[in-house]
């Protein structure tokens, strides 16, 4: 019980000191003043409108029963939407297999949570030889392989329709590890396109997210990558103000050592001055302003990753305290909840739980510990603080 009143009382002082913070801003002027994120109930089977407060429920864990809990965890804690990546699709006798995602969306569904699912690569048209042990992060560059893409698309577009409503086009393509070949933008517009062709004719209701770039900070992610807004603004100059999209997605990390919201972090601009030092609102506020610039008008955006780590013992900068997550969480929900940033229509928090200790996965070791539960599910400060924005609390 101790333990348990010590993490309230930490979370309490947190939130007021921060939320104290807000009020001052605001009554520093009106347009400081926070806007009002509507607290919906859900309800089996309805899709809920798009939300501040979704859940990556993503964790490297060799427990079944375990990994069980995930979503009804992610409801328990007041996410309104998940979102589920091209992991969950498999291949059964060297065919594409939905039958992981059916479950895991179905189960989403009947427990009243939007789903969000990212598209990827697949075996059969992998245009890279020889092709990536992971199928999903290799594009299909070729006409026959963008043709039997876009067949894949189709299939899996009409398969999910009626249950899922919003796709993410591909996951960190700036990112050399989940772009087979070398970072290409031309050839990631090429694939866009192509997505974007299926949905229209396919599925003309459903609404397609350009892709989740990650990292503002051109070395900050994966080697040989290409730092957002260069990488964005070369997509876009590849589909000269062609329709390619409904929404925009980002993947909105930030690393040391300007890890929190407030701190003014390095940006890595594709026109001069090539650096710039900006706080998270303001990074966000130019990856939509380089839509705005290529013609796309002021498109509604959706952080279908982000979040920051915290572990039980701090280390370096990549190792930070559980106080100071959860000082990060509130900094970046009273962003979110601000007048500048409201064209960020829904956001996910990257992750539900941490990575089990010693599971395999691909991720650097700190991105282990951006839970806001333990792996036991045990709930760190952070946690506290997500469900009281998201029960509406300021």
């Amino acid at each position: 019980m101790k333990a348990v009143f010590e993490r309230r009382l930490l979370v309490a002082i947190v939130i007021v000191g921060l939320l104290a913070a807000a009020a001052a801003a605001a009554a520093a002027g009106a347009r400081s003043a926070p806007r009002r994120v509507a607290v919906v109930g859900l309800r089996p089977g309805v899709q809920p409108p798009p939300s501040l407060f979704g859940i990556n429920t993503g964790t490297y864990d060799t427990s079944e029963a375990r990994l069980s809990r995930d979503l009804p965890t992610a409801r328990r804690l007041g996410a309104r939407w998940v979102h589920f990546t091209g992991d969950s699709i498999k291949y059964s006798g060297g065919r594409v297999s939905f039958a992981l995602m059916d479950s895991e969306v179905d189960r989403a569904r009947s427990l009243g949570l939007g789903v969000v699912i990212s598209l990827g690569g697949i075996r059969g048209a992998c245009s890279t030889k020889p092709a990536p042990p992971d199928p999903t992060s290799c594009p299909p560059t070729s006409a026959h392989d963008l043709a039997v893409y876009a067949a894949y698309v189709r299939a899996l577009l009409r398969h999910f329709a009626g249950r899922v409503r919003y796709y993410e086009s591909w996951v960190e393509p700036n990112h050399t590890s989940m772009w087979a070949g070398g970072v290409n933008p031309a050839q990631y517009a090429a694939v866009l396109e192509t997505e974007y062709s299926v949905f229209r004719t396919s599925v003309p209701r459903e609404q397609l997210m350009f892709a989740g770039v990650a990292d503002f900070g051109i070395a900050d992610g994966s080697p040989n990558g290409v730092a957002v807004l260069p990488y964005t603004d070369q997509v876009l100059a590849d589909l000269h103000g062609r329709a390619a999209f409904d929404l925009v997605a980002l993947h909105a990390y930030r690393f040391p050592p300007s890890l929190a919201p407030d701190d003014a972090g390095y940006t890595h601009y594709p026109v001069s001055p090539v650096w710039r030092k900006d706080t998270w609102t303001q990074q966000l506020q130019a990856y939509q302003r380089e839509f705005t610039a290529h013609g796309y008008g002021a498109p509604r955006i959706w952080l279908t990753e982000f979040g920051w780590p915290g572990n039980r013992q701090a280390g370096s900068d990549y190792f930070p305290s559980l106080q100071a997550q959860a000082t990060d969480v509130a900094q970046a929900y009273r962003a979110l909840e601000s007048p500048s940033l409201s064209f960020v229509q829904a956001a996910f928090w990257f992750n539900q739980r941490d990575y089990e200790q010693g599971a395999t996965n691909p991720d650097p070791g700190f991105f282990g510990h951006y839970g806001l539960l333990f792996d036991d599910f045990s709930a760190k400060p952070a946690a506290a603080v997500f469900e009281h924005f998201a029960s509406g609390g300021r």
